[in-house]
């Protein structure tokens, strides 16, 4: 959500520092007009599962499709650094190949500037032309643009048509590499330097442009193919596609590509700002954003709503190289009251998540206002009190005491701001409380899981805290979209302990269910949690049991009626990262499997993805 922020010296802001909710903190719906990723929106997150829809995340709906389904491209999990993609074949017959598209929109073109950024990694290239995205209905007929990889392995962007095409040439890629590729035009340049074509922030090419505007076309937006009557293939995955209606900045674009290359772990030739992302720094690589300034303009303000709960709004002293890039690595978040030392007060506590930011400063000392937004945050979103309870905490490594280095200036509704504040330390930052019962950093759910047991789906959750908390609502869903009403159980109220709540769903889907818990406060708003998977596909003829579940890390697993057929084992985590994977061939009818003898699990939620050619099975794993 966007939000005004209480900022020193307000009158001298311009209105471009309300933050922003696009891409890493990087433009708004009016300019960030397109944006998919495969870790969000997907119709289907289970490996090797046909996607029919792939939703727009920039707020405009633009949403991509496939109803025939011998066209529809694969979810793919673990494809980068962890991360989903979605797999596109390398399919040429004449309604076969992948692809996804989406009705004409307006907001698409009618521009005198573009700004693409596509993360790909092909398994092939070259003979056909590959493309990533497209807006055209046919060959140069009503050609926005179009981005692809083509002969003999360069790649391309038209704008306008085809008439001014140029190439990475003589820069080539290769199979299997994974890329992060930009496309940029401002048509109020000069004609001769138009547009450009960056990789992992090296620019590769500058060409010349005739279009100073790109007017409105009737033509479709695709993913995966030049036009919805060509059957050329992609052939590769895509983990994310962003389109901007304007040319980015300087700043914006290194700001978008850092994002982009600590998601991925794809290296920056130039211009990486951002060391959070390494191993030795705990590789703090989620949901990056950033503040920052080159001579051709700025970026000062970034929004909770793409960072995981945190704002921060440069008010004073931001020069041309200066940046401040911010990600944490915790997918969920809660308060909690251990690793609390160096705290003031009688009854402290912080948020599990935790922000590594990495400041850049060239000269003047930066100051900002930050801001903790406990929904966006995803702890609840309740009344708090008494901003001098709230502190801003900071230490230079990831264990140790913590240093208040100052406490809340006011409250807004759910957000603690702090004004004024001078960053020039690299290293962890959180929100505080040196009284969580007087002034709480609101957590209601804990956890919320669907697990399948037999003809039936078990479903618990737990809270650590309520306070207003009226009731919770189940709901259940085939494809995670339109959902209805399972069954209403009622809340605690008001609470400072942990409790539980266990529903059962007697009558869930063949195949796939999709849940998620919706809460009601007692004035009557409501949040939603997650929404969660389960895939009974196949489980009327085999036995699963994960023991013990939950576990302090050793975990058993016994299979029974898999009929001697090769079986793989993954395990992932709440980002769907890849922890643990195994192939084997059962022998028996029914077989114990030690499933991590190596303890390789930290605590936390897991889910058991157990393969053979004909099913997907899952399980949710608890390590305490």
């Amino acid at each position: 959500m966007q939000k005004w922020l209480v900022l020193s010296s307000a009158l001298l802001l311009a209105l471009s520092a309300l933050p922003q909710t696009g891409p890493a903190g990087v433009g708004s719906p009016n300019t960030n007009v397109f944006w998919v990723k495969a870790d969000k929106g997907t119709s289907t997150t289970v490996n090797n599962t046909p996607i029919s829809t792939w939703n727009d995340q920039s707020g405009n709906g633009i949403h991509v499709s496939q109803s025939n389904a011998v066209q529809q491209p694969s979810f793919a999990t673990n494809v980068m650094n962890g991360f989903p993609a979605i797999a596109f074949d390398n399919n040429s017959s004449s309604g076969q190949n992948d692809f996804l598209t989406a009705p004409d929109n307006p907001k698409l073109d009618n521009t005198p500037g573009y700004s693409f950024f596509t993360v790909t990694r092909m398994n092939a290239i070259g003979g056909d032309a590959r493309c990533i995205i497209s807006k055209r209905t046919s060959i140069d007929i009503d050609e926005a643009f179009m981005l692809f990889y083509w002969e003999p392995s360069y790649f391309y962007l038209d704008i306008d048509g085809l008439g001014d095409r140029q190439s990475t040439s003589p820069v080539t890629y290769t199979t299997n590499t994974p890329y992060i590729i930009d496309g940029i035009y401002d048509g109020t340049l000069p004609a001769a330097s138009r547009t450009k074509i960056y990789e992992g922030e090296s620019l590769r090419k500058t060409f010349s442009e005739t279009s100073a505007n790109v007017p409105d076309k009737p033509s479709p937006l695709n993913l995966g193919c030049t036009h919805a009557a060509n059957n050329r293939p992609f052939g590769g995955y895509m983990a994310e596609v962003i389109v901007y209606t304007v040319t980015v900045n300087d700043a914006q674009r290194i700001i978008v590509n850092n994002y982009l290359s600590s998601k991925y772990d794809i290296a920056l030739s130039a211009n990486d700002k951002y060391a959070g992302d390494t191993p030795a720094n705990g590789n703090y690589d989620l949901e990056v954003a950033g503040v920052g300034r080159e001579s051709s303009g700025s970026n000062p303000a970034f929004s909770a709503s793409v960072s995981g709960g945190l704002t921060i709004t440069n008010t004073a002293g931001l020069d041309a190289g200066d940046y401040i890039l911010a990600g944490h690595a915790s997918p969920t978040n809660a308060q909690i009251t251990s690793d609390v030392g160096g705290m003031t007060g009688i009854n402290n506590a912080r948020w599990l998540r935790i922000w590594y930011i990495d400041v850049t400063n060239t000269g003047t000392a930066l100051t900002n206002t930050i801001e903790f937004d406990m929904s966006d945050g995803g702890v609840g979103s309740v009344p708090i009190a008494i901003a001098g309870n709230y502190v801003l905490l900071y230490r230079a490594g990831q264990t140790g005491n913590w240093t208040e280095l100052t406490t809340a200036s006011s409250i807004s509704g759910d957000q603690v701001i702090f004004s004024g504040v001078t960053l020039s330390n690299d290293g962890y930052y959180t929100i505080g409380t040196r009284n969580y019962l007087v002034s709480p950093l609101p957590v209601e759910l804990i956890q919320f899981d669907a697990v399948a047991n037999g003809d039936a789906v078990d479903i618990r959750w737990t809270t650590a805290s309520e306070k207003d908390n009226a009731f919770f609502t189940v709901e259940k869903s085939r494809d995670g979209l339109a959902f209805e009403t399972l069954s209403t159980q009622k809340g605690a109220g008001n609470s400072t302990t942990r409790t539980s709540y266990y529903e059962k769903d007697r009558k869930p889907f063949e195949g796939l269910s999709y849940y998620r818990l919706k809460q009601y406060d007692l004035n009557g708003r409501y949040t939603y949690s997650a929404i969660k998977a389960v895939d009974r596909s196949g489980l009327a003829n085999t036995d699963i049991l994960v023991f013990p579940n939950p576990s302090d890390g050793n975990i058993r697993l016994r299979l029974k009626g898999f009929k001697k057929e090769a079986v793989e084992l993954a395990v992932t985590d709440a980002m769907g990262r890849l922890c643990i994977s195994r192939s084997l061939t059962v022998q028996d009818n029914e077989e114990d499997i030690l499933l991590n003898g190596g303890r390789q699990l930290a605590p936390g939620t897991y889910v058991l993805a157990i393969s053979t050619k004909d099913n997907v099975y899952r399980r949710k794993i608890t390590v305490n």
